[in-house]
């Protein structure tokens, strides 16, 4: 059974995982195949600036909180440097042990800034010419297997991105049968939270309670829709309180998602959804009218003291219950689950002003280096994505120093 790893030297998630790989294959059965890949066409990521500058913050906190290295002096590596890397690793693939001890000393080197040290490991590179056809070709070929990013480990026709699926391509291990004889399962393993959440805590416990965290979500994102409960679920279990912060998808804000993406971002939340014990596939996309209509209705629902019902109703009728929100029936449907009167809330969905309130949302997104959904914001520290609340959690006990309270033994914020 083989596993290919789809490697970009300047991606501090790529680096972040192949320090896992080699444990990966202690534990199971597999042979590994390491792939180097350019950064994906521009359509797959419209905004590489806010991502690469993202992915090195992620990864600073992935490090801290994970039993995982990464130093960086704050810049995405320069693109010659990144390029006379690739060209190395190229010349490495043969031999995968031989690919991750060179992947790791190479990306060392280019987050921490080092250019000498990146030249110094670089003696047998591909040449230029050469090394350019490989990379388009690899891209090539992982476009037509069915993705476009990189640190993605492939298993067939399955896809896993990061350390984050790592639990995933571990069950799909477990279920063929290759964890190896007497080798202990769980490759990703958290620092104990006191030790790893302790950013400048001296100072930041004085904050005034409940702290305050923007939840920047869309109607539109399912990661957003999966986030959603757990994330307000964090109001009763500590003096914190969620402030949601709509904002248009990205797609009617301009941006375009190709059909790969499309097709992932449907496959991947399915299986984070039975992770997480939620339902989720019967999807009515609210594109357009649809998802109109449901923002109209966001600022009354507020008034009427039941936002949170609102969207978690709105958010699972549009990816788990197949809901049309642009029709009269199913709008109503939502809204009154939410527990809101529908015919003191319809002459709303005439109202437009809510469009001045999403574009100052996704303003305020674009100047914290966010351009999609989900990102929170607790104080000064930024994070985006459902698979960051538990990291979110680590960073309200830090900030109270204190367990969370059992719920039941105070009231919501």
């Amino acid at each position: 059974m083989e596993l290919r790893f789809h490697h970009r030297p300047d991606d501090p998630w790529s680096h972040l995982l192949l320090q896992m790989l080699p444990r990966l294959v202690a534990v199971y059965d597999v042979s590994l195949r390491c792939i180097t890949v350019p950064l994906a066409p521009r359509e797959h990521f419209p905004r590489p600036d806010l991502v690469a500058s993202h992915a090195i913050r992620d990864a600073h906190d992935l490090a801290r909180h994970c039993e995982l290295d990464f130093t960086s002096n704050g810049q995405p590596p320069p693109e010659a440097l990144t390029a006379l890397a690739s060209r190395r690793l190229l010349a490495a693939e043969h031999d995968a042990p031989s690919y991750l001890a060179l992947a790791r000393r190479l990306g060392d080197a280019l987050f921490a800034g080092d250019a000498a040290g990146v030249k110094a490991l670089c003696e047998g590179a591909v040449p230029e010419s050469e090394a350019n056809a490989a990379l388009e070709a690899h891209q090539q070929r992982q476009l037509e297997s069915g993705h476009y990013n990189s640190a993605m480990i492939a298993l067939g026709d399955n896809w896993y991105w990061g350390v984050d699926r790592l639990t995933h391509l571990e069950h799909d291990l477990l279920a063929a049968g290759r964890r190896r004889p007497d080798a202990s399962v769980g490759l990703l393993r958290r620092r104990p939270w006191d030790v790893a959440a302790g950013r400048d805590a001296g100072t930041e416990t004085k904050q005034a309670l409940p702290l305050e965290i923007d939840f920047f979500c869309s109607f539109r994102s399912p990661y957003a829709y999966l986030a959603a409960e757990r994330c307000f679920e964090l109001q009763r279990r500590y003096p914190v309180r969620i402030i949601p912060r709509l904002i248009l998808p990205m797609k009617m804000a301009g941006f375009t998602i190709p059909a790969i993406k499309a097709a992932y971002f449907r496959a991947d939340p399915a299986r984070e959804a039975l992770r997480h014990g939620m339902r989720f596939g019967n999807f009515c996309d609210p594109y357009g009218t649809g998802l109109e209509r449901a923002m109209a209705l966001v600022e009354p629902a507020r008034e009427a003291g039941r936002l949170e019902p609102y969207l978690l109703s709105v958010m699972q009728g549009i990816w788990a219950d197949g809901i049309d929100t642009a029709t009269e029936a199913g709008l109503r449907q939502l809204v009154e689950r939410a527990g809101l009167e529908w015919t003191a809330l319809r002459h709303h969905l005439a109202d437009e002003s809510w469009r001045d309130w999403a574009a100052g949302n996704r303003a305020e997104l674009e100047q914290l280096g966010q351009y999609a959904a989900p990102t929170y914001r607790l104080g000064d520290w930024v994070t985006w994505g459902q698979d960051r609340l538990w990291m979110i959690e680590r960073e309200i006990k830090a900030l109270l120093e204190c367990p969370p309270a059992s719920r039941g033994d105070r009231k919501a914020a």
